[in-house]
């Protein structure tokens, strides 16, 4: 796998054209069949920054285009420099929206033409494929009171049979979507905070603590 298409200095944001770009590719019959479409691929690597500990994108890239040893049938060289630069500079957009005071994060979710209402679906389950990189670190979180009220309803969303449970006991799933879609960008920033607030004792202690962005 190539990646000295990366540059921690590329940090232009992505352009309507250039996300439509990214989508088109990634949509596209040059990459394997469990591809990460756009939205699928912005929850991951929102999870990616918000993780205990942030994997370096060779860690993670990988993981964008299947489970598989698949990769993207790229025309040359070129074009996998570019693409995998469009990916960065989302990741290095996410990390700076992230970081802002206050947050200025917004999830990249698909909207029903026909109903108006957020699909948060694919995003979640994105999302959810980046804390299984590092499911150990990860479990903490998911033990914590207060962890599980942040992470649970986007646990629920990815997940077909808490779906299905959901559906049973009465609840409007196309409405859970579209309210949890409008709560991410505040359960997002929840998340790191949750992670920062841990470690800070590890650091004024003089242990080692993560490395953040």
């Amino acid at each position: 796998m190539a990646t000295k298409g990366f540059s921690r200095s590329t940090v232009a944001p992505l352009t309507e054209a250039e996300l439509d770009e990214l989508a088109a590719f990634l949509d596209s019959d040059a990459t394997p069949e469990e591809c990460m479409d756009l939205s699928m691929l912005h929850g991951f690597v929102t999870a990616v920054l918000v993780s205990p500990v942030e994997p370096l994108p060779e860690a993670w890239l990988p993981s964008v285009w299947g489970e598989g040893e698949e990769r993207p049938g790229f025309e040359s060289t070129q074009q996998q420099t570019r693409i995998e630069d469009l990916i960065l500079r989302l990741y290095n957009q996410l990390a700076d929206e992230l970081a802002s005071d206050p947050p200025t994060f917004t999830p990249m979710v698909y909207v029903d033409e026909d109903s108006g209402t957020d699909i948060a679906q694919q995003w979640c389950y994105g999302f959810m494929l980046g804390t299984s990189l590092d499911p150990e670190g990860w479990q903490p979180l998911l033990e914590d009171e207060d962890g599980i009220e942040l992470i649970g309803p986007i646990l629920d969303c990815a997940d077909e049979d808490a779906r299905a449970e959901l559906a049973e006991a009465g609840e409007d799933v196309v409405q859970f979507e579209h309210q949890l879609a409008a709560a991410l960008p505040d359960l997002v920033p929840g998340i790191r905070s949750y992670w920062q607030e841990r470690q800070a004792p590890a650091a004024d202690n003089g242990g080692r603590s993560p490395r953040r962005r």
